[in-house]
């Protein structure tokens, strides 16, 4: 094999065959416009944040429970 061959024959491996390859997938790729295609409905609208006077609260489930006191029993000992 000449040496011109060569050459070619590597440059169109290391830059042709990637460059035919990304052409096609940017073809197979292409989508048709934007709501054309059943699920491409917009998304809903993210909420807003609370304005800086809103009251916080925590959710009942992460507010402690106070366990009413109890005195411990008295423990009486035989002298």
């Amino acid at each position: 094999m000449q040496a011109a061959t060569q050459v070619m024959l590597s440059g169109f491996l290391t830059f042709g065959v990637p460059l035919i390859w990304a052409v096609r997938e940017v073809i197979v790729l292409r989508r048709p416009p934007s709501g054309s295609w059943p699920g491409d409905e917009p998304r809903p609208p993210e909420p807003q944040p609370l304005p800086p006077d809103a009251p916080k609260r925590l959710p009942e489930c992460l507010i402690p429970k106070l366990q009413p006191m109890v005195k411990p029993a008295r423990v009486l000992e035989k002298v």
